[in-house]
């Protein structure tokens, strides 16, 4: 790029990231982009910082047992929030949440259900066969889990 910007990208992601990471201004920035691409992405970094983050946050509420400055604790509340809203986007890309949904539109639209539901099958049938089908046509036992025709 030409303002120096690289985007750090995992090589196990297939999502496009909006976050860019400045890495030509690192002292080895080869080092840094192979960081980003084979040992942890940007996001992987985050969450196991944000995972001692939390250690050091409850070791410190419990040492401090309820006496916590409220501009701490309105800071410890801000980033507890973050937190669950990155869980509740991560929930919400799990097989289940899509099986859910499936079931809701089934339920609520059954026209656009079956046309969602083709356009599933087609796609599990040309790229991503489930392992579990057992004859030619047969979309699995994913597919008749959320009741596909």
């Amino acid at each position: 790029m030409a303002d120096g910007l690289q985007p750090a990208q995992s090589q196990s992601q297939t999502q496009h990231q909006s976050v860019l990471v400045r890495i030509q201004a690192s002292s080895d920035p080869a080092l840094e982009q192979r960081i980003f691409t084979e040992v942890a992405s940007a996001g992987r970094q985050l969450g196991r910082m944000s995972d001692v983050l939390c250690l050091l946050i409850e070791d410190y509420e419990r040492r401090l047992s309820g006496t916590i400055e409220p501009q701490a604790a309105s800071r410890i509340a801000a980033f507890a929030e973050m937190r669950a809203q990155i869980a509740a986007e991560k929930a919400a890309r799990t097989p289940d949440h899509i099986i859910e949904a499936l079931d809701a539109l089934r339920h609520s639209d059954p026209q656009t259900y079956l046309a969602v539901a083709d356009r599933l099958r087609a796609y599990l049938q040309a790229g991503a066969p489930d392992v579990g089908a057992t004859r030619e046509g047969d979309a699995g036992p994913a597919a008749s889990a959320v009741g596909l025709p």
